[in-house]
């Protein structure tokens, strides 16, 4: 069905009666003024007040009238009166069309205006004259326009401009149906635009930052040769251009012999194009294809360059398979200079139910090594509904060396024990839940040391835990139960069962609280020696803990550098009895020191596992204070002191032979933080030794980020060194700086510097330079880092970012936002995958 036409007239005068007398008058006209604006008065015409447009449907006939004879007007017709009939309308009249009120056109009304309009009922309109069509949100402008009625078609002569929607189109010349968007453009210049996502909910943007890329309307422009239109969302190029960047500044372009743009599948596609950067080609483009929005697609992705000294030349090709919204793949060709060809897979996939990702890299021939070489993980969670659970977390590498040789993440190179483990459990039984795991590891050398430490293996591992409050009497009843099986390929092997019965009874008030607690840790041995036994293989250990803690908590109105906080004061104090029980039979498969920080110094036991249980007689104080917001309940100020005091000897240790404690105080812990302002985070820490008088620990450290892309870290950090060497200076010390912020104007510098003070040593070093320039930026990243005592790996990032277009080079983003605290894309603030970067094995 075609769409309605309507075709509405203004005249600057009322129509003559002519021809011989008893001739036909003409009908009242509906005035509108405001709408219409001064009209031109044709000199052949005499001046009426109050021009009037006569509004002829599309069922009526503009036909031609004999020249005028005379010219009678007659008066204006009310708001109230009835529709008027048509007008005869004379060619020879200049006629200016005018819209109706919009509440009075239907959708698929078309509307003409010009200083001429005529033609012929249900066959075409000509308008001449800043002549204009409109439907709903297409409007057609031109010095002349032909609109064929049976065809849909309107063609459109100089100076012709289309706007619909956010696209705009200017040219000399344009035919086209109107409805339907199929037509052609003769030398077009364009502008396309698509409206962004919308934001999530609760979305906070630091000061600063601007809306993310993807939430920012994606505008394209350019010009062409001529423009095929191919229907709604649909253009065809020919020897065309298209770039992201602003039309007064198109730093950078596609420029293509054929260009088409898919708005439905939001995909650019070029043939034989060249990417033009500053006036200069970089590179010719066979067949090129390239987002025009943030959502997901398959394709090539924008290929990765870099350098470094451990693999010489790097580059990377993937493609991205979009299979689903809610999975995905990623298959990447990397070549490497000195080592050879690595394929790399990624799939990633997420469900109401379950998510994963799976990872593969393998190089068949390494080059340096000549062997084959690769790594992987596969981790799955998976919620089977009723309470069931179960995850799998398998990882694997080929050598030692490998993270060292092919990775640049600091978080790698030091790796040590590579997790294998699959798990179950059951969290449906309200007030229990139990838990099976089998857990391995694949340990590697310390990169540092070059010492081989392997784990026991657990195969496997049940829990069974059960809390139920509000007991009779108040009284809260607590079940930890474990059973282990160790497996080991040197050592003695075994399997443990742990029953750890509590019951509490949590006294509280809105000031304070006291909770004694009562319980009993009984465990089971089954031992299998290896070589000469050492003991029986059966062993058995109950032991009864008893322990109180106890906290006040004062607050206070007061007022600090003219603004009012609340301050609270909070001592708390933690009482402990263990009974010694003689443990050096039992064999340690678990077992070892707890970090000692203010979590810990409230602890019932010093080590970790279940093997050893240290006895304890002692007391635990802190004192906490803090300055709070009232308005917005902020915690502004913290300062926290505390020190736990023995009041017998330690007698469990973790092997035959190793040193116990004697002294009656534990070390003191103080830790102090501050935001002195939302843009200013000061944080100390010290851990003092009373019985040698020295420091064993001490941290501070700054950060200043006052907006989004601006932050300044600065660390330093001490630890006691206990080395024996006499010529080993007495303490590790490290200073660790690190920043991003602009130089001037678009210039950001981006930078990381920690350091070995103690050795005289880089650790990681990280210097960069990024340019925004709006619709492109620039990263330029170079990085220096420890993988053994004795070597390291430095890597060159260069990358060409064009918004909307992807980017050339080699990526430095995941690698700074990993190292760089507060670090922010100075472009972009979120990433269309169904995962992140991190993900990367």
């Amino acid at each position: 069905m075609k769409p309605r036409t309507q075709l509405r007239f203004l005249s600057i005068a009322l129509f003559a009666l002519w021809g011989r007398a008893g001739a036909e008058t003409l009908p009242p006209f509906f005035v509108s003024p405001a709408l219409l604006g001064p009209a031109p008065t044709p000199a052949a015409a005499p001046a009426v007040s109050d021009p009037a447009p006569a509004v002829v449907s599309d069922k009526q006939a503009l036909k031609p009238a004999p020249t005028p004879a005379a010219a009678t007007s007659r008066p204006a017709a009310k708001a109230a009166d009835k529709p008027v009939s048509p007008a005869r309308v004379s060619r020879g009249v200049p006629v200016a069309v005018a819209p109706a009120p919009v509440q009075a056109l239907k959708p698929g009304t078309t509307v003409i205006t010009g200083d001429k309009v005529s033609g012929l009922q249900d066959v075409d309109a000509v308008a001449e004259g800043a002549a204009e069509l409109r439907r709903d949100n297409t409007r057609v402008e031109g010095d002349k326009l032909h609109y064929f009625e049976l065809t849909d078609e309107v063609e459109a002569t100089g100076n012709v401009k289309v706007t619909r929607g956010g696209d705009r189109m200017s040219g000399p010349h344009m035919r086209m149906k109107v409805e339907e968007q199929v037509g052609t453009f003769d030398s077009p210049e364009y502008v396309i635009s698509r409206p962004g996502r919308p934001a999530p909910p609760g979305q906070i943007l630091l000061p600063g930052q601007s809306v993310p890329r993807a939430q920012q309307p994606l505008t394209g422009h350019g010009s062409a040769e001529s423009l095929e239109l191919e229907g709604e969302n649909q253009f065809r190029f020919l020897n065309g251009t298209w770039t992201s960047c602003k039309p007064e500044r198109p730093d950078w372009y596609i420029r293509a012999n054929e260009l088409q743009l898919d708005y439905d599948r939001e995909v650019g596609e070029a043939k034989g194009g060249t990417l033009v950067f500053k006036g200069l080609p970089l590179g010719y483009l066979p067949w090129a294809d390239f987002p025009l929005s943030e959502a997901r697609r398959s394709g090539v992705l924008s290929p990765t360059f870099g350098t470094s000294n451990k693999v010489g030349v790097d580059l990377s090709v993937p493609y991205y398979f979009n299979l689903a919204p809610n999975y995905d793949d990623t298959l990447t060709l990397r070549y490497m200079g000195l080592r050879g060809l690595q394929m790399r897979n990624e799939t990633r996939y997420v469900t109401p139910t379950y998510r994963g990702i799976t990872y593969l890299e393998y190089l068949p021939n390494d080059q340096v090594e000549q062997r084959s070489r690769y790594a992987g993980t596969i981790r799955h969670d998976h919620n089977f509904g009723d309470g069931w659970a179960g995850n799998i977390n398998f990882a694997g590498i080929s050598d030692p060396k490998y993270f060292t040789d092919l990775s640049t993440r600091l978080t790698l190179t030091s790796t040590v024990n590579i997790p294998r483990q699959a798990s179950l459990t059951y969290g449906g039984g309200g007030w229990w839940n139990a838990s099976a795991m089998l857990q391995s590891f694949q340990t590697l050398p310390d990169t540092l040391t070059g010492v081989r430490s392997e784990p026991y293996k657990r195969l496997p591992q049940l829990t069974l835990n059960a809390l139920r409050p509000e007991l009779p009497g108040g009284t809260t009843f607590h079940l930890a139960s474990e059973f282990v099986s160790f497996s080991h390929p040197t050592q003695t092997e075994g399997r443990r069962l742990t029953l750890y019965p509590q019951l509490s009874l949590p006294l509280q008030t809105s000031a304070f609280y006291v909770t004694p607690k009562i319980g009993v840790h009984a465990t089971r041995y089954d031992i299998d020696y290896r070589g000469t036994p050492t003991g029986d293989t059966g062993q058995s250990r109950s032991l009864p803990i008893f322990s109180v803690d106890s906290g006040v908590t004062f607050e206070r109105d007061t007022s600090f550098g003219g603004r009012d906080y609340i301050q609270t004061l909070e001592p708390r104090v933690y009482y402990l009895y263990v009974p010694y029980t003689d443990q050096s039979k039992i064999p340690n498969f678990d077992s070892g020191f707890y970090d000692f920080n203010f979590a810990q110094i409230f602890a019932e036991n010093v080590y970790t596992g279940g093997d050893r249980i240290s006895n304890a007689n002692q007391v635990t104080t802190a004192l906490q204070s803090r300055l709070i917001d009232p308005n917005t309940g902020a915690e502004t100020v913290r300062a926290a002191l505390g020190q736990r005091y023995y009041l017998v000897d330690q007698r469990v240790a973790l092997a035959d032979g190793a040193p116990m404690r004697t002294g009656k105080q534990a070390d003191l812990l103080a830790a102090f933080s501050a935001t002195f302002m939302p843009k200013f985070q000061f944080d100390t820490a010290w851990q003092y030794n009373p019985r040698d008088n020295w420091t064993e620990r001490f941290n501070v450290g700054v950060r200043f980020q006052p907006a989004y892309a601006r932050a300044v870290s600065v660390s330093w950090r001490y630890k006691h060194n206990y080395s024996t060497d006499p010529k080993s200076p007495d303490g590790f010390r490290d200073l660790d700086i690190s920043g991003q912020w602009p130089l001037w104007g678009n210039l950001y510098g981006v930078a990381r510097y920690n350091r070995n003070l103690r050795d005289h040593r880089l650790t990681q070093g990280i210097a960069g330079i990024e340019y925004n320039a709006g619709c492109w930026v620039f990263r330029g990243v170079v990085q220096q880092l420890v993988t053994t005592s004795t070597d390291v790996n430095r890597s060159f990032f260069f990358q060409l970012e064009f918004n909307g277009a992807g980017s050339i080079g080699s990526s430095p983003l995941t690698m700074l936002k990993r190292n760089v605290p507060g670090y922010g894309k100075i472009n972009e603030g979120s990433t269309p995958y169904v995962g992140s970067d991190d993900d990367e094995f």
